[in-house]
C-alpha cells in the first residue's frame, strides 16, 4: 500500500513563478507603450470631439461659439463658450455650453500657432477671427508627456471640407494613407 500524494513540490512552484516573472519582465515595456499610445489616442479623440462640439453648437444656435483649449499637461481639456445675440456676456461669466477635462493625464497638448488657445465658429460652422483678436488655432498636436518614440497625433482644423476638413490624423503617416495629415495643414 504505497500511496503517493499528488501535488506540486516547492521547487516546481518556484520554477513556475520564475518563468512567470520573466514573462512579466518582457511584457512590461510593451504594456507601458500600449498604455501611452492609448492615452495619446484618447486625448486626440477628446480634442477632436471638442472642435466638432463647438462647431455643432455654433450651427445649432446660429451664433458665434468658441472652443478654448487648456494645454496644461495633466489638467488640460477644453471648454465650449457660446455668445448671445452676437455678443459674449461679461468675461467672468460667459455661457459655458460644455467643459471637459481630458481623461489622459500624461498626454501633452500643443497648439499651432504656439500662442493660440482658442478658435471661433460662426452660425454656419465656419472659422472666424476671435473676438479678442488673439491668434486662431489651426492645429492641436498631441504627444506623450514622459515617453518618447510614440506615434503622435494631430487635430487639423480647417474650413475646407473636401479631402481635408477637420480631422484627427497621424503626422508621420505617408500622404497616400487615409490617416495622413493634409500637406497644407499646420505650418
Amino acid at each position: 500500500m504505497n500511496m503517493r500524494l499528488r501535488g506540486f513540490t516547492l521547487i516546481e512552484l518556484l520554477i513556475a513563478l520564475a518563468i512567470f516573472g520573466f514573462l512579466i519582465m518582457l511584457a512590461g515595456p510593451m504594456y507601458a507603450q500600449f498604455m501611452a499610445n492609448s492615452q495619446i489616442r484618447n486625448a486626440g479623440d477628446g480634442m477632436l470631439n471638442g472642435v466638432l462640439w463647438a462647431q455643432t453648437t455654433a450651427i445649432r444656435g446660429n451664433t458665434l461659439t468658441r472652443l478654448v483649449v487648456d494645454p496644461t499637461a495633466g489638467t488640460g481639456g477644453w471648454r465650449v463658450l457660446q455668445t448671445i445675440e452676437g455678443a459674449e456676456p461679461s468675461p467672468p461669466n460667459p455661457i459655458q455650453v460644455y467643459s471637459l477635462n481630458d481623461g489622459s493625464p500624461n498626454a501633452s497638448v500643443t497648439t499651432t500657432p504656439a500662442d493660440a488657445t482658442q478658435i471661433t465658429f460662426d452660425g454656419f460652422g465656419r472659422i472666424v477671427a476671435n473676438a479678442d483678436a488673439t491668434a486662431t488655432m489651426s492645429c492641436i498636436n498631441i504627444d506623450h508627456a514622459s515617453m518618447t518614440g510614440l506615434r503622435n497625433l494631430r487635430v487639423v482644423i480647417s474650413n475646407t471640407g473636401i479631402g481635408i476638413g477637420t480631422k484627427l490624423c497621424d503626422p508621420l503617416a505617408v500622404a497616400t494613407e487615409p490617416q495622413a495629415c493634409p500637406a497644407v495643414a499646420c505650418s
